[in-house]
């Protein structure tokens, strides 16, 4: 075991020596393709004080599979903090600090649905979470943790029973772009962990094959961002943003490292709400307040009033078997009398 751990070791310390040194090759040619929105390759960043209201909106999902059934639990809570000069000043939540899971349970769905069904009940729970702090705590500023749309993964098949809850939400995420777009909310989505390979796709003569944050880690510097680029450069084609209307034709995003210490975040926003400039320079601000873990507080303090405690999951079986009895079954899986 130890013998191919050591390979590994090495495989991975030769390919980031490679991506170094394409990084390199790549920043000093600076070409810049043509879906980019900016005519800088790199952008240095300003940390500008932060004034006034930021909000930021997380969620967190348990499930449980059982013989003919799912159970969901899930919950999304937003914080509100007030700044001034820097300084927290004062701080809110919606719909509360820890507020009650809510549950779903669904019948009959296959192992494709199952993942798309715990995807769009938490986003749902999100988006109708940021759309209410939206209207009433008035930010300036709302932050949402991850992607400004749903992924493909997260689109059923249109046969499948669960797309109209897709298409419902498609609608409750144009109402929320309408109104924070309408109300002069600058709206975000701040993803900490991106697989995307968008950056890269518009640089194929790299040959990278990781990520795009695996590859601008060793491009980018403490407190620079990239250009500001498309979504997607063929919105037409990508089944969500078509879906979106003249929505997904706005999405764009950056990328940007905010410490030395650790990777890059990248940044979506819609393009009609001002410049990139603006919006990275906030996130920047409110992400540097760690050497070594880059991302904004606010977000930080939803992520923990989000999370699910795995005692409610529990809580939640035993109370639906009080109801159901003997029909309920575990999977076969999960009740193995042997181990």
């Amino acid at each position: 075991m130890l013998e191919q751990l050591k390979k590994a070791a090495v495989h991975i310390n030769e390919m980031e020596s490679t991506r170094a040194g394409s990084a390199k090759k790549a920043r000093e040619e600076a070409r810049i393709p043509e879906d980019s929105l900016e005519p800088e390759y790199t952008c240095q960043l300003r940390k500008p004080k932060i004034e006034g209201r930021v909000s930021a909106v997380d969620g967190g999902i348990l499930a449980y599979e059982m013989h003919g059934a799912d159970l969901l639990i899930a919950k999304a809570v937003s914080s509100t903090f007030d700044y001034q000069e820097n300084k927290i000043i004062s701080n809110s939540y919606f719909p509360r600090a820890f507020p009650e899971p809510e549950y779903a349970v669904e019948t009959g769905l296959d192992e494709r649905e199952m993942n798309w069904h715990k995807s769009l009940f938490r986003l749902k729970l999100e988006t109708e979470n940021a759309l209410e702090t939206a209207k009433s705590k008035n930010p300036g500023l709302l932050l949402l943790d991850g992607s400004l749309c749903p992924l493909m993964s997260d689109r059923p098949a249109e046969e499948s029973k669960l797309f109209p809850d897709y298409m419902a939400l498609l609608n409750k995420y144009k109402e929320l772009y309408s109104f924070c777009s309408e109300n002069n909310v600058l709206l975000a989505g701040i993803i900490k962990d991106c697989r995307s390979r968008r950056f890269l796709e518009m640089f194929p003569e790299t040959g990278e094959r990781g990520s795009d944050s695996v590859f601008l880690n060793h491009l980018l510097k403490e407190g620079e961002r990239t250009f500001s680029f498309r979504y997607s450069s063929s919105p037409q084609k990508h089944h969500v943003l078509r879906e979106l209307g003249a929505w997904g034709e706005k999405l764009c995003a950056t990328y940007l490292k905010p410490v030395q210490g650790d990777r890059p975040l990248r940044v979506e926003f819609l393009k009609n709400q001002g410049k990139a400039r603006e919006l990275a320079e906030m996130v920047f601000s409110l992400s540097s307040i760690n050497r070594s873990y880059a991302y904004p507080a606010v977000l930080i303090d939803a992520d923990l009033r989000a999370m699910m405690d795995p005692n409610e999951l529990e809580r939640a079986k035993k109370s639906l078997s009080l109801f159901t009895g003997p029909s309920l079954l575990d999977l076969r899986r999960n009740s193995r009398p042997f181990r």
